[in-house]
């Protein structure tokens, strides 16, 4: 069974999904918790690879901050740029979703989990939406398996903001449309507002639970 929360910045996703787990936990089910960019697609699996080698953490995490020259900053931000570019992730969209399927075959199938994924490919459309090629985006939406619970939460860009404030609210607007547009495409999406998180679990939890009984 696939579960995937989706939504802005400050949404809520962490905090939801670490309470799901524990109740799914609790009820004796198997569960596997992954984040779309750190944990899945082609990125992750290069990061791996390069931490493996290098003697990191696994992706970088834990290491303490440290002074970048100058130099080495305006590389990495080139490559930023290049790395997460629009055109270049619509190219590698379905070899993400080739790696995910692996994912899905080991984990679902293999050790019969409940798979939860901390965003997923819907948010990789959101990120690559620039407005106007939505017909490439609903083929690449056809292409991307349907989870048993696509969970959007909804909140304002000025809810996001003010929850987090690490992008302007015109950025978030933007990003709040394409979640507007992308998710009537998901025929399982569960539409949840974070505005009080009891009455967001209880929606969450019957979602679940009728995907579950089924």
């Amino acid at each position: 069974m696939l579960i995937t929360f989706s939504g802005l910045d400050g949404a809520g996703k962490s905090t939801l999904i670490d309470w799901l787990q524990a109740t799914l936990q609790q009820r004796n089910e198997r569960v596997a918790v992954f984040h779309m960019h750190h944990d899945v697609g082609v990125y992750a699996c290069v990061r791996f690879v390069r931490d493996r080698l290098l003697g990191r953490p696994a992706n970088g995490r834990g290491q303490p901050a440290q002074r970048v020259p100058r130099l080495r900053a305006a590389y990495r931000s080139v490559r930023h740029r290049i790395v997460w570019s629009k055109m270049l992730r619509r190219f590698i969209y379905p070899a993400d979703l080739f790696v995910f399927l692996l994912y899905r075959l080991y984990f679902e199938t293999l050790q019969r989990r409940v798979l939860i994924m901390d965003r997923y490919f819907y948010d990789t459309l959101v990120d690559v939406a620039d407005g106007r090629h939505w017909g490439w985006l609903r083929l690449l939406e056809r292409l991307t398996p349907t989870p048993a619970v696509a969970v959007l939460l909804d909140v304002s860009p000025e809810e996001s903001h003010a929850r987090k404030g690490e992008q302007p609210v015109e950025y978030l607007r933007e990003r709040w449309r394409a979640y507007s547009t992308v998710f009537p495409w998901v025929r399982s999406a569960v539409v949840v507002r974070n505005d009080d998180l009891q009455i967001a679990k209880q929606a969450i939890a019957k979602a679940v639970a009728e995907r579950l009984a089924a």
